[in-house]
């Protein structure tokens, strides 16, 4: 059965590729592998091939350049990969952010990892330190600021998953099973 959904995918996909967003910690970097292994397609991290072209990590681009150099960066990464067809490629959360990417997202199909809000906390409370954007005193209240900036740019995704505790292979099925529901 679930072969011939993923035949039926394939087929209607026709090469175009697949973005994963959504907010820090959602499981776009551990679920876009499995992904694209079903699909016959290749992965890619975003964040991995920002951090290969600026030969430094993410912390350290935000620290000594900017959040405005990194999203420079992070656009013109996504020209990159946008020219590659098959492709499932999971982003940094705030890639909605710049109206650019959006052009860059819609020539794929962007899918939204919605993670419940306190699943999402509990993963980031023990790697606050990897996340720029939540370092300082509150960071519950700081995830709340940035989800809410960007929650109506997630729900302009082609595609809506709802997570709460699924493991990544059902995370995977639900995809799969809304790719199949939406673009058909």
């Amino acid at each position: 059965m679930e072969q011939i959904l993923i035949k039926s995918i394939i087929n209607i996909l026709r090469g175009r590729s697949l973005f994963l967003v959504g907010m820090m910690a959602s499981g776009k970097s551990f679920t876009g592998p499995n992904l694209a292994q079903k699909l016959g397609y290749k992965f890619i991290d975003l964040d991995s091939t920002i951090e290969k072209v600026a030969q430094k990590s993410i912390n350290s681009i935000f620290a000594e350049d900017g959040e405005k150099l990194f999203r420079e960066i992070e656009t013109k990464c996504l020209k990159e990969v946008i020219q590659y067809p098959n492709l499932v490629i999971s982003t940094g959360g705030g890639v909605v952010l710049e109206s650019e990417n959006w052009g860059i997202l819609r020539q794929g199909i962007v899918v939204w990892i919605n993670l419940d809000k306190d699943i999402g906390l509990k993963r980031l409370s023990s790697e606050i330190e990897k996340r720029p954007l939540l370092r300082g005193d509150n960071f519950t209240q700081k995830y709340d600021e940035i989800l809410n900036s960007r929650i109506n740019l997630y729900s302009q995704a082609d595609i809506e998953v709802k997570v709460k505790n699924e493991n990544v292979d059902d995370v995977v099925q639900k995809i799969l099973i809304e790719l199949k529901r939406k673009i058909i």
